[in-house]
């Protein structure tokens, strides 16, 4: 009996600490919460202040003007023109041949769609490289684009 009871016990106080300590996690959890919540209260810093976001450059139709091309694969390739078109040639697997296609780009926050003339819409993610790679690249699965130079005009 009396090791009923000291068992009863000794549990007892084993959950008691674990309560214990989860309440203590908790209340950590949330000061951190807290002090990382955004402050209500701060003005807003002049215009001139203020640093573009990263988004803002991932939105920047001029980051994305130009020739891309697979790495390894030149043939594949998109070129983006100033007027909100581009033209990508592509291989077509199922039917075993290249293609031209064509249509109008958007880009915002990250995300290039691609709107052809012929075919439902298809989204890319466009990204900056990191740790001091100041190029920039589109992917989605299957393809992966940087971007190249030449002589072609893309104003039209």
């Amino acid at each position: 009996m009396k090791r009923h009871i000291i068992l009863l016990l000794t549990i007892f106080t084993v959950l008691s600490s674990c309560n214990d300590s989860n309440s203590e996690k908790q209340k950590e959890l949330e000061l951190k919460e807290k002090e990382n919540a955004p402050q209500t209260n701060t003005l807003p810093l002049p215009v001139d202040k203020v640093e573009p976001s990263k988004t803002s450059k991932l939105s920047n139709v001029e980051n994305l003007i130009g020739y891309w091309f697979v790495p390894h694969g030149a043939t594949i390739n998109i070129k983006f023109k100033r007027d909100g078109n581009f033209e990508f040639n592509d291989y077509n697997v199922k039917l075993d041949k290249e293609e031209l296609l064509k249509g109008t780009y958007q880009l915002e926050n990250g995300t290039l769609t691609l709107f052809y003339d012929d075919r439902p819409k298809q989204k890319f993610k466009f990204y900056k490289g990191k740790n001091g790679d100041e190029n920039y690249y589109i992917k989605k699965t299957g393809y992966y684009f940087v971007k190249g130079e030449n002589g072609y005009d893309y104003q039209n």
